[in-house]
């Protein structure tokens, strides 16, 4: 039996097949990349995004920050950290365990 994620010869076309790496671990809920084995690391990305801050002016005419809003209107992707691999397909998984 050979393990995922190893290289496996074709025989009668002599070349060589890369099979994928588990997306999860079993048992668990752990995203991992299927190209590099990152389970770690991961980039969410926004394009076409306001942010919108307000903020009060104090007395000696220094700013603070009291609210913040982001609207994207791009799409969001979501990728590996390590080797930048599109797992966008993730992106609702991860999203499901922000906490």
């Amino acid at each position: 039996m050979r393990e995922k994620g190893q290289l496996k010869q074709n025989r009668t076309a002599k070349r060589f097949v890369i099979t994928k790496k588990p997306l999860h671990y079993h048992g668990t809920n752990r995203i991992v990349c299927p190209y590099c084995g990152n389970d770690e690391d991961f980039l969410e990305l926004a394009e076409n995004v306001a942010i919108t801050t307000r903020y009060v002016q104090n007395e000696d005419g220094s700013f603070t920050p009291v609210a913040d809003d982001t609207q994207v209107f791009g799409e969001i992707k979501f990728s590996c950290g390590k080797c930048g691999a599109d797992l966008t397909k993730y992106h609702k998984h991860f999203l499901e365990m922000l906490f």
